[in-house]
């Protein structure tokens, strides 16, 4: 798994996509498109590059989707400006992260940006006391910025990246949008360490909620941590194959 995932980005780096024009923002879009997708959103991802290059809505759909879809760009874009500045984490990031990202579309059980004050079951699990969450979060955010100014190589970036999506979503600290703010955290290191993104795509969701159920099962982070490799992967491949195909030219059509 790690050795094929280290080939693919090699040949992925070497095509220079870092050098297209608008190719991070394209792919942070189709990141947003796929972690709201995950959570339920009813928007395509044309649908969703439209509304955020050009403000205009999908016929039809919920506002409060759009409004999903834009705090969670917006949120993307703060990370990304803390990633440059290189900004270790803290409790009061974490949570300025949580208030952009559910700006329009919190949950009233507790204030936005504001650690939940209420237990939470989610299908077979309950998620830890509410009263144990900032304990949590800042033991959590220690082993983080202990490991971020490490000397790491690229597999072991990623595997970090996968322990903090897996330890915060787990930990869930907030009362919305915990696996949409995981997701944002998982590409904060690799933006953190000048890495290419990872994906979760939404067709893998069935995969990826298995991942982190049977992670917790059996106590070993390394069964998610090859989820998020094979993800990568899936990624590169796609993004190869789309370049491959540019490549092979363009023939009018009439």
């Amino acid at each position: 798994m790690w050795e094929e995932l280290s080939k693919y980005r090699t040949k992925y780096l070497s095509l220079g996509l870092d050098q297209v024009i608008d190719y991070e923002r394209f792919c942070m879009i189709s990141i947003v498109y796929h972690s709201t997708k995950i959570e339920g959103c009813s928007l395509t991802e044309t649908d969703t590059k439209v509304l955020l290059d050009k403000d205009i809505t999908a016929k039809g759909k919920p506002l409060s989707d759009h409004l999903m879809v834009k705090d969670h760009f917006n949120a993307f874009l703060f990370l990304k400006e803390q990633a440059t500045r290189k900004a270790e984490l803290s409790i009061d990031f974490v949570k300025k992260t949580e208030s952009i990202l559910m700006k329009n579309t919190g949950a009233v059980v507790s204030a936005i940006g504001e650690f939940r004050l209420a237990q939470v079951y989610v299908d077979k699990k309950y998620f830890p006391d509410f009263k144990k969450v900032p304990d949590l979060i800042d033991e959590l955010i220690k082993n983080i910025n202990n490991k971020l100014n490490q000397s790491l190589d690229e597999n072991d970036i990623l595997k970090l990246a996968a322990d903090v999506h897996y330890n915060l979503v787990n930990i869930h600290p907030f009362a919305d949008g915990n696996g949409r703010l995981s997701r944002l955290f998982m590409n904060y290191i690799l933006m953190y360490h000048n890495q290419a993104f990872v994906k979760i795509f939404t067709e893998d969701r069935a995969e990826y909620i298995d991942a982190l159920n049977l992670t917790e099962e059996n106590a070993n982070p390394e069964i998610f941590r090859d989820f998020i490799a094979s993800q990568q992967i899936k990624f590169f491949k796609n993004e190869i194959e789309k370049y491959q195909n540019a490549k092979k030219g363009f023939s009018l059509l009439f």
